[in-house]
């Protein structure tokens, strides 16, 4: 996203916070784009929270508002000459708090899914300007040779910051139950009436797994921490960049459960072709899909323009199992790396390289609204 909110955005951004919150924004507010469904909450359907899928180009940082709270799941994201993700997240930060001063500058929880500079990149600015409460990772910060993962710098100087400046809780996937684990730092956000429920689906994998060549075990992406929200009947889940190995495991692992079954999913690893399967579709049934890309314009090394994201088999895929329809629009997705073409889409599916920043609004009965950014 650019250093400044479209008024366009920020006017729905606005009013969604009123209708929500009770409390006066501070974002000027016009007209937003159409719904993907176009029933969202009256005030009769409860308290309201919302997901934000913030453009910081190639990589992730998604804010879930909750009515008494805030949590930041991953940092970001694309930095070139070009285009500046520690920027995007401020700004969008600063307008977000000035909307919500009950909030107070604070988040309740930073969680970094795994140690990639596209996730991890801005955590020092996040937690030098902010106030944060809990941190949850995955601890897996360099390779067996001892070599740093691309953001491990960045996440084990958070986790550091943390143990001195906050709480820390590092995860690890056989610590985690079936159906999830859940703490006072994993869920430190408690509201009155409307009390969330935050729960973590996975974390980093310790042994090797039994099928696992070395390539998948030493791959950050599989020991991405998955972040799982429960509000009221509205749900929503970030599975970081979970590739096809621990997919497999995760499927496995909540399979006499529910967890995995929500209304609203982050695809994995901004729509890598080896970020989603048909069964885990199946496992969560989607109403709509979000995905941080950054845009394909951007022809430079570290974007998603460099690894064909999002792939055209996996928007393909997701199309064939969300639930809503978005408003028609023609987007681009990858053949390959470098290689782009023009996809017609009707299908409940934002990324943040063609909409810009997304916002997800939900009632406590299960009621959404989508607002795009562009």
């Amino acid at each position: 996203m650019s250093g400044v909110l479209s008024s366009t955005f920020r006017a729905a951004f606005a009013a969604l916070l009123l209708a929500s919150t009770g409390c006066a924004a501070a974002a000027p507010s016009v007209e937003p784009s159409e719904p993907s469904e176009p029933e969202e909450t009256s005030r009769d359907e409860g308290p309201r929270m919302r997901a934000h899928l913030i453009d910081i180009g190639q990589g992730a940082a998604t804010l879930f508002e909750l009515p008494c709270g805030a949590v930041l799941v991953d940092t970001g994201g694309e930095t070139n000459d070009a285009f500046d993700s520690g920027k995007a997240l401020e700004k969008y930060l600063d307008d977000f708090f000035a909307a919500r001063p009950d909030l107070d500058g604070t988040l309740d929880l930073l969680v970094i899914t795994h140690a990639h500079k596209d996730h991890a990149l801005n955590a020092a600015m996040v937690t030098g300007k902010y106030v944060v409460k809990n941190v949850v990772t995955n601890g897996f910060v360099k390779k067996s040779t001892g070599n740093y993962h691309s953001g491990g710098r960045e996440q084990e100087k958070l986790e550091t910051w943390a143990r001195e400046s906050a709480n820390l809780q590092i995860v690890e996937a056989a610590g985690v139950p079936a159906g999830g684990l859940s703490s006072p730092m994993i869920d430190p956000v408690a509201c009155a009436g409307a009390d969330p429920e935050l729960s973590v689906l996975w974390g980093h994998v310790t042994e090797k797994p039994a099928g696992w060549n070395e390539d998948a075990f030493e791959e950050a992406n599989n020991h991405s921490v998955a972040l799982r929200v429960g509000f009221g009947r509205a749900s929503f889940l970030v599975t970081g960049d979970l590739e096809l190995e621990a997919i497999s495991l995760l499927l496995a692992k909540h399979a006499a459960s529910r967890a995995l079954d929500v209304d609203v999913w982050q695809v994995s690893h901004h729509g890598s072709k080896n970020g989603a399967t048909a069964a885990l579709l199946d496992a969560i049934t989607p109403e709509i899909a979000l995905l941080g890309t950054g845009r394909a314009d951007r022809e430079k090394m570290w974007t998603a323009w460099a690894y064909g994201h999002p792939n055209k088999k996996v928007i393909d895929l997701v199309a064939s199992r969300v639930g809503r329809r978005r408003p028609k629009t023609a987007v681009v997705v990858g053949t390959k790396a470098k290689t782009f073409e023009r996809y017609d889409l009707s299908r409940a599916i934002y990324a943040t390289g063609w909409d810009g920043s997304v916002v997800v609004g939900a009632s406590w009965s299960g009621k959404y609204r989508t607002l795009t950014k562009q």
